[in-house]
């Protein structure tokens, strides 16, 4: 009894280790390539959401600054959309054409503040102008004119002087007060935005002029323009097409209306 214990067989035998070893190697390639697949999958889903997060900050941006913008003011050129936002606006007293100077009513927010902030000496009125090119072109024309001087006078009623005399009136006796003009670029897979005064020429070249607000955009992305009419707001379409790591593209579509006060 003692002899046969001490030639008995212990441990595994050769074929039970290459199956086992064989078994680790399935199990491990399966694990490896589904492990590589959760990675790739993470990666693009973070990838997605940067650009969408890149897309929403540009749009709430762009609708943002819209929202101030004088609907005739704005114009879509190629690859670039410019627009004038406006400071102040409101009403005027009487008729504004060929008087000099003119009386407008101030909204309760420019009347609380004070000092150089609210003179608004060096900057523009413009009253119904409903052609873009008087906002871009040198000089005015006859519905948009500098700001001389300015004197609030008691309760909402300022005094404003003026260059020159406008030759219009508006319909609703409506005014804007600017100071800048704002222009958004897609060139080269970039959107830019430059600032510059009412006065001023925007620099050139697009491609490295202005603050960089997004990239990694496609070449389908684009920016187009129903114009305002008397009776129409503005409508601006926004078609931005994002790029991902893997090539393929995420869109996002915005439409940004302009209210047009005549």
């Amino acid at each position: 009894m003692a002899n046969s214990l001490k030639h008995k067989q212990l441990g595994f035998t050769l074929v039970e280790l290459v199956t086992v070893i064989i078994l680790l190697g399935v199990v491990g390639t399966f694990s490896s390539r589904f492990i590589a697949d959760n990675v790739v999958l993470y990666q693009s889903s973070v990838n997605q959401n940067e650009r969408l997060n890149d897309a929403r900050f540009v749009i709430n941006r762009m609708s943002k600054e819209l929202d101030s913008a004088i609907a005739f003011s704005v114009r879509v050129d190629g690859s670039c959309m410019s627009f004038v936002p406006f400071n102040a606006a409101g009403q005027y007293i009487n008729n504004v054409a060929m008087e000099n100077p003119i009386e407008l009513i101030m909204d309760p927010i420019t009347r609380a503040g004070s000092g150089a902030v609210n003179t608004f000496d060096g900057q523009h009125l413009s009253v119904l102008t409903t052609n873009s090119d008087e906002f871009y072109s040198s000089p005015f024309g006859d519905t948009l004119a500098e700001i001389s001087s300015y004197t609030r006078a008691s309760g909402a009623v300022a005094t404003v002087g003026l260059d020159t005399a406008l030759t219009l009136d508006s319909a609703v006796s409506r005014y804007f007060i600017a100071e800048n003009k704002v222009r958004y670029c897609l060139l080269a897979g970039q959107l830019r935005r430059s600032q510059v005064l009412l006065t001023e020429s925007f620099p050139l070249p697009i491609s490295t002029s202005g603050v960089l607000m997004a990239d990694n955009l496609a070449a389908g992305s684009s920016m187009s323009l129903t114009n305002a009419s008397q009776f129409s707001n503005a409508i601006l379409e926004l078609d931005f097409r994002f790029l991902l790591r893997d090539d393929s593209e995420i869109q996002f579509e915005h439409q940004v209306v302009m209210t047009n006060v005549p």
